[in-house]
Formats: C-alpha cells, sequence, structure tokens
C-alpha cells in the first residue's frame, strides 16, 4: 500500500505542476520504479539542499524529523508520500521517548526508514541490526521494542522476546507492515515444495533480499531478479512446481512482466 501510495503521490504532483519536482533519494528502492517516475517528469536528488525551486516528495521511508520544515524554509515546496505504517513507528518513538523509556530500534542501521526512525526518539535509543547484537544488551529498567516496517518477523519477535526477559518493563510495538509479513509467511510455506523460487524486486531493497534470504534456506534454487531480462531458461530446466513472489517494493507490472516470461517456459 505504501509504495503504490507514493509513486502515485508523486506521478500526480509531477503531472499538476508547472515546476521541477523531485524525490529526495530514490522514492523506492527499485531502480525500474525510479526510471518509471523520470519518465513522469520525478526526479531524484541525493541532497535536497542542492535544489533552488521545485517540489520535494517525502519519499516512502520518511525524512528525519524537523526536515519538512526545513525544506519549506527554503521555500520549496512539499508533498510527504512517507508511508501511513513508518508515520506510526514515528509517532510511536515519540510518546514513548518523551514518557522516558529507552528505545530500541531493530534494523538495518544503513536503512533510510532506520535514520527516519532514530529522530524520533528524543531521549535515550539504540540501534539493534540482529540477534548477535541484542545477545550483548543489558537492557534499562523501562524500554520500548519497535522494528523497520519491513523487518524480518520471525527475527523481530526473538529479538522482542529476549530484551523483555531482560528489561522490569518492555512495550514491544508491532511495526511490521503486514504486506512484508504475510510475503515472508507465504514464501516458508511454498519455497519448501518447489524445485524453484524466483523472487522479484530491488537489489537494494531490504525487504526483498529478506524475501531471497528467506526462499534461499528452503529452496536453494532461488532466483533475486529485478526484471524478466534476469531469467535464463536453461536455469528452469526440469522445474515442475515454481514459486514466484515480490518484494513489498517491487510495482505490480514489473512482477507481472515476469510472470508472462516464466509461462512462456
Amino acid at each position: 500500500m505504501g509504495v503504490k501510495r507514493a509513486m502515485q503521490i508523486a506521478i500526480d504532483t509531477a503531472a499538476k505542476s508547472s515546476e521541477p519536482v523531485y524525490t529526495c533519494g530514490p522514492l523506492i528502492h527499485n531502480p525500474q520504479a525510479v526510471a518509471y517516475l523520470q519518465e513522469h517528469g520525478v526526479d531524484s536528488v541525493s541532497d535536497w539542499q542542492t535544489v533552488d525551486k521545485g517540489t520535494i516528495i517525502i519519499r516512502a521511508h520518511g525524512m528525519p524529523d524537523g526536515s519538512i520544515d526545513s525544506i519549506r524554509a527554503k521555500k520549496l515546496g512539499v508533498v510527504d508520500a512517507t508511508c501511513p505504517h513508518v508515520v506510526t513507528s514515528q509517532r510511536q518513538i515519540r510518546k514513548y521517548s518523551e514518557q522516558g523509556y529507552f528505545i530500541y530500534i531493530i534494523g538495518d542501521p544503513r536503512h533510510p526508514e532506520i535514520l527516519s526512525l532514530q529522530s524520533f526518539a528524543s531521549g535515550n535509543h539504540r540501534l539493534i541490526a540482529d540477534y548477535a547484537e541484542a545477545e550483548k544488551e543489558q537492557p534499562p529498567a523501562r524500554i520500548m521494542i519497535i522494528a523497520q516496517t519491513t523487518y524480518n518477523a520471525a527475527e523481530f519477535n526473538k529479538i522482542a522476546q529476549l530484551l523483555k526477559s531482560r528489561a522490569r518493563e518492555a512495550i514491544i510495538c508491532d511495526s511490521i507492515c503486514l504486506a512484508t509479513s504475510e510475503r515472508q509467511e507465504e514464501i516458508k510455506r511454498l519455497a519448501a515444495d518447489a524445485d524453484a523460487v524466483v523472487i522479484v524486486g530491488g537489489k537494494s531493497s531490504a525487504n526483498t533480499r529478506r524475501l531471497a534470504e528467506i526462499a534461499r534456506a528452503l529452496c536453494p534454487r532461488t532466483f533475486h531478479v529485478e526484471t524478466e531480462a534476469e531469467l535464463d531458461p536453461s536455469l528452469f530446466v526440469g522445474v515442475d512446481r515454481l514459486v514466484v513472489s515480490a518484494g513489498a517494493s517491487t510495482p505490480d507490472f514489473i512482477t507481472s512482466k515476469v510472470i508472462d516470461f516464466l509461462k512462456t517456459l
């Protein structure tokens, strides 16, 4: 939902605007989607401060707290396409941080969503990438635990329960996007009985890479591709049962092209 919403907001904004329209970084982690947006008048810039006029679209991952005010102060237009799930996480972090809880944010420290989320923790907080890091923690008495919306659901539950067992009071926020967790559960169910699995989505998309990792652990013959052009028909010789899934950030038109190609085999 967040991806479709952000894409539509960007395209609609460019169609109505007489000035340049930019996203601060790629709107979503999918190069084909970024190219599609460029065709519709939406360019990506790595730093909005280099822009002198036009409109900045806040991408689905969100931006650090205060960034929107800074953009407006530069007399640039702002359209906020932050995924509603991310906005909920931002508000939860701010709420519990202001109440004095120590905030644990679980996810990829380099991911733009994480960079946004941590800025909403007014008090003490810590980023944790995985269970191994969580095992080293000795949490304070009152903690709140929340994850990147595209984090592995099973891994988050393990980390959350570990931290909870070591704290006097723990609030666990269920922040993982349903679209992400549903895909992960379905791949666990289907990949074990598959001869091959194809995962469609950007190579830089965290949730798509995790989906491929889950599939590969159950079915070694797993292929992570961005487009149908990467698929070699010889890889599917002898395959009877083929499973196809896509990252939460993969636009439908790209997945459909992959499926259409596989049907020809």
